[in-house]
């Protein structure tokens, strides 16, 4: 009898970790791996809307993410090195993710934020 490891859904959307540098940079590749529109405002309250929009499917803000009832949008951020992220920047988009998962919750959406980290092994020698 094959086992369920889960019963919820997911969608993997990748996030290359060298965004982390700055900002700037942190917004372009967001804008781009969502799929945000046009006039997504690139800061960090634009950046909760959006991903609080993912809770119901008709004000989904997120075009490379499919609506399904208790999602979970998987953002896997790949080659990813603390030594080159901004702090700053890493913990508010950090902060934005959570809050935007407290908004869902009180929405009663059962659709969630998780984060991935595939960090890049320090070289030695």
């Amino acid at each position: 009898m094959p086992r369920i490891l889960s019963e919820f859904p997911y969608s993997y959307l990748l996030l290359d970790g060298t965004c982390f540098r700055s900002v700037v940079a942190l917004h372009d590749e967001l804008s781009l791996t969502l799929g945000l529109p046009s006039w997504y405002g690139r800061n960090w309250d634009a950046l909760l809307d959006c991903l609080s929009s993912i809770g119901e499917k008709r004000n989904n803000l997120c075009s490379n993410w499919d609506w399904i009832i208790a999602k979970r949008l998987v953002l896997s951020i790949r080659s990813f090195s603390t030594e080159n992220a901004d702090a700053d920047t890493l913990m508010r988009f950090l902060q934005v993710v959570a809050e935007a998962n407290e908004r869902l919750a009180k929405l009663d959406s059962q659709n969630r934020i998780w984060i991935e980290y595939n960090t890049i092994p320090s070289e030695t020698g």
